[in-house]
């Protein structure tokens, strides 16, 4: 199965800066995606992968996975100049993890969506994840969060499938 992990904003931003901008903020979310992930292919766009402090890349106990045009090598991860190359590299569950170019192009071909949805809105947000039309995808899970202890914010994890085509 292919899945797609993400956190996202009340507008659906995933970005400001090439940054997180609710980092350090909900720890939760931090082991929400190390539990999702561990064990697993994550492919990620270059810019992702620029994101992650070189300190913890690549990811721990995951196949990781760089999707760039450029011939680029990234210590300790698997290069692939398409997003199906990256699926052909892929030796374990993949997950993929972004950054919005990546996710569009994956989103037609996953069949499960872990989104956290943060409850705040992000002043100048530059990078958004699409919508999920409800003809398509349906809610399976939903855990919801208020502020506590370290987390900062109210958040909830969702679990979107694909409608079964032949459901419709």
């Amino acid at each position: 199965m292919k899945s797609i992990v993400v956190a996202y904003d009340m507008e659906r931003t995933i970005g400001r800066d090439n940054d997180i901008p609710w980092a350090g903020k909900i720890p939760a979310d931090m082991r929400h995606f190390k539990e999702l992930t561990e064990g697993t292919s994550v492919i990620m766009g270059r810019n992702t992968w620029d994101s992650i402090p070189e300190a913890y890349r690549p990811l721990p106990r995951r196949q990781n996975i760089v999707v760039s045009l450029t011939q680029q090598a990234f210590k300790g991860a698997l290069a692939a100049q398409s997003l199906e190359e990256a699926f052909s590299l892929a030796e374990h569950e993949i997950m993929v993890i972004g950054g919005a170019q990546i996710y569009a192009q994956a989103l037609p071909l996953v069949d499960r969506v872990y989104a956290t949805e943060i409850n705040t809105h992000t002043e100048g947000g530059d990078t958004f994840f699409p919508e999920l039309p409800s003809a398509e995808w349906y809610v399976d899970e939903a855990e919801m969060h208020l502020p506590e202890g370290k987390n900062l914010l109210p958040y909830n994890f969702f679990t979107y499938l694909r409608h079964d085509p032949l459901e419709s």
